[in-house]
């Protein structure tokens, strides 16, 4: 189960201790540049071959270790390692299933001859079509897999205008820990507020990144967005804005203003979500299909709504005027934080129905469930193999729309 990075792997480790929790045998193979605990976890840790080909403009300098393992060609050259670490671990353990978490681009077509009679699965958590060839490239890291696992309908039906075979897709939601993840005592908010110098009447917003499919242009939608509250009432609104240390550049502190902070901490990160009335979380790339991040579902589950962009796959956690709001422009989404302002039976509507979204879509528990019974299938002989040159089929799924 080899992945990059234990950055926003969360879902995964819950998934393993879920397993482990059921009896059932696992090995991990997982390429990460940090030595993380295991936590008594079978972890086999890869260190990937990082490349420096070109500068990540979301990695610090004291973070750029990160970045060189962070690229496509980086997971390119890594895979046989990857590879070779696998059937290392089947010499002395026989799975019944192999599953990738993460994709590794075109060469690996060669998965297939390396375990020719072992099912293998995929997940799929992101569409992201930002390159050239990026769905030719697609169909070539997918074809030796039995079954790809998008974690979206939206991806799905991506999946299926590409005309991939509905019987090798199945959509399996991921998800949090929702007992873990619950909405704060008011207490523990007041406390929240009292360290980070805000009163109990302020509408909290906050921003963190970067996470999933966001850049600096999302940075700056949100900042705008910002900006726009407070240049009509800067008494009544706070914005937080919390990067991850690997992401956060004294530069970005340029931007505060009464009423607007910028953190590159992680205990910074959790007081704010902790005050936060609203997660204000917009993606500005209208090509990208939202997996949802990790984040949104955390911050849905501990009663938070989500304020994003409207783009595919957003509605699904993101139910319009049930679990957060959705919006086209900075503008728009300045609006709507106004009328929230005004408004606190809606607010109080929108975390309710945040925590119930979360609770009814996204919990890590229903995830582990979906993919036994994926992999008990394909165990079993009940799902058909992939074939690398029949890896779509343009009879069997419907056209593009």
């Amino acid at each position: 189960m080899p992945f990059r990075h234990a950055g926003d792997k969360n879902f995964w480790l819950d998934i393993f201790r879920g397993l482990k929790r059921l009896g059932h045998e696992l090995r991990i193979v997982s390429a990460m540049v940090e030595d993380v605990p295991d936590d008594g976890l079978p972890i086999v840790r890869v260190p990937p071959i990082p490349i420096h080909f070109r500068p990540d403009q979301r990695m610090n300098l004291s973070h750029n270790h990160l970045a060189g393992t962070n690229n496509y060609l980086s997971k390119t050259i890594s895979l046989p390692r990857l590879v070779r670490a696998v059937r290392r671990v089947r010499s002395e353990f026989r799975p019944d299933v192999i599953h990738f978490v993460e994709n590794y681009g075109p060469a690996m077509l060669a998965l297939r001859p390396a375990f020719p009679r072992i099912p293998m699965t995929i997940s799929a958590p992101t569409y992201q079509p930002n390159r050239p060839l990026y769905d030719l490239f697609l169909e070539a890291s997918f074809a030796p897999f039995d079954t790809i696992v998008p974690f979206s309908d939206a991806y799905q039906r991506r999946l299926m205008e590409l005309r991939y075979r509905p019987d090798r897709v199945r959509m399996i939601r991921w998800g949090i820990d929702t007992e873990r993840f619950s909405p704060p005592t008011a207490a523990a908010r007041e406390t929240a507020r009292k360290e980070l110098g805000l009163s109990q009447d302020t509408l909290v917003s906050f921003w963190t990144g970067f996470i999933q499919q966001t850049t600096e242009d999302d940075f700056h939608a949100a900042e705008k967005t910002a900006n726009l509250v407070l240049d009509r009432d800067p008494s009544k609104f706070a914005f937080l804005f919390c990067f991850k240390p690997e992401h956060f550049k004294e530069s970005f502190q340029a931007s505060e203003r009464p009423g607007l902070r910028v953190f590159g901490s992680a205990e910074a990160f959790h007081a704010a979500r902790l005050a936060a009335d609203v997660f204000l979380s917009p993606i500005q790339d209208a090509r990208s299909t939202a997996a949802p991040p990790l984040a949104w579902l955390e911050s849905l589950a501990m009663g938070i709504p989500i304020l994003t962009t409207d783009i595919p796959g957003s509605e699904e956690a993101v139910v319009e005027g049930v679990s957060g709001l959705r919006v086209g422009s900075p503008e728009a989404a300045s609006e709507r934080l106004i009328e929230l302002s005004s408004n606190e039976g809606q607010l109080q509507r929108l975390r309710e129905g945040a925590r119930k979204v979360a609770v009814d879509r996204y919990s890590v528990d229903r995830s582990l469930v979906e993919y036994l019974e994926l992999w008990s299938s394909l165990a079993n002989g009940l799902r058909g193999r992939a074939h690398p040159r029949k890896s779509v089929g343009p009879s069997d799924a419907p056209d593009a729309q």
